[in-house]
């Protein structure tokens, strides 16, 4: 009988494959090389990322100019993608695979909260 481990691997391989074939995924994929390939375009959705990232940290840690500059700037970016096509398609496919990975977590968590009431 396999270890508790290799099981743990085997399912995982399992819903990561399951996952792939997912058309959801696969759109979200082909739409992220898409953009990855247009690399100015992904630059600055990446730097728009980290400059929230940066915001969120600075307001936490009260410096409120900090956090107004960076969010300044992330929102030019913003502005600027926003009428991108292919941004567009991405962030669209990037919520229909999150909402596929949220409804398998969501999955997940019942089965396992079941088991632990219900194999107690």
């Amino acid at each position: 009988m396999p270890s508790p481990e290799n099981q743990y691997e085997a399912a995982v391989s399992a819903l990561k494959a399951k996952l792939a074939q997912h058309p959801d995924i696969i759109k979200f994929q082909k739409a992220e090389r898409r953009l990855k390939a247009a690399k100015t375009l992904y630059d600055l959705e990446t730097e728009m990322k980290d400059l929230s990232q940066d915001a969120t940290l600075y307001k936490k840690i009260n410096k409120k100019n900090a956090y107004k500059a960076t969010m300044a700037r992330a929102k030019e970016i913003e502005l600027t993608l926003n009428e991108e096509p292919l941004i567009i398609d991405y962030r669209r496919r990037l919520v229909a695979a999150n909402a596929v990975l949220q409804h398998v977590l969501e999955n997940l968590e019942t089965q396992i909260n079941e088991e632990l009431h219900y194999g107690n």
